[in-house]
């Protein structure tokens, strides 16, 4: 590891701890939500809520509250229907893939925390969202190893201002 994210401790009850996913898939969009989030989820594909929303289309805070909501605290309701449509129309635009959050903490005031997130990029979207997705450090397709020269390169680009690349 080379790189480390230290952010301030958010204080928080268990009960205060949720789980959400959207993730795509041929012809939809799925969020899952369990009203039970952090290191114990457990198997969230088997326990979580699911909403299928299909291409092109947007969360709406009815269907949110509706398919998903179901066990969460109605006084927490309306500010997470709200977060998760916020996310999603963030996961659209920047066309994520996959985005998971564990634990999402809504504290008593509703202030939503996201306290660990997991993400995967399209990248075949590079040409619609590279201004917004800034400098990202793809990693060689799956399957194939770096050559040695892509390597050198890549080390080179570190030690430099400048912005070095080698694909072979």
């Amino acid at each position: 590891l080379s790189h480390f994210i230290i952010e301030p401790m958010v204080p928080h009850k268990q009960d205060e701890e949720f789980y959400v996913c959207i993730h795509s898939l041929r012809y939809y969009d799925e969020i899952l939500f369990y009203h039970e989030g952090g290191v114990d989820v457990g198997d969230v594909d088997a326990k979580a809520e699911r909403l299928q929303l299909p291409t092109g289309t947007d969360a709406a805070a009815d269907l949110i509250h509706g398919k998903l909501l179901g066990k969460v605290p109605p006084a927490k309701k309306d500010s997470l229907a709200s977060f998760i449509m916020s996310l999603y129309r963030f996961y659209k635009d920047l066309h994520f893939a996959y985005l998971e959050i564990n634990p999402l903490v809504m504290l008593a005031d509703n202030t939503v925390v996201p306290l660990d997130m997991a993400a995967k990029l399209d990248e075949t979207a590079s040409f619609l969202c590279a201004q917004k997705w800034g400098e990202v450090d793809w990693p060689p397709p799956f399957g194939r190893e770096a050559y040695p020269e892509e390597a050198i390169v890549r080390e080179m680009d570190g030690k430099t201002g400048a912005s070095l690349k080698l694909t072979i």
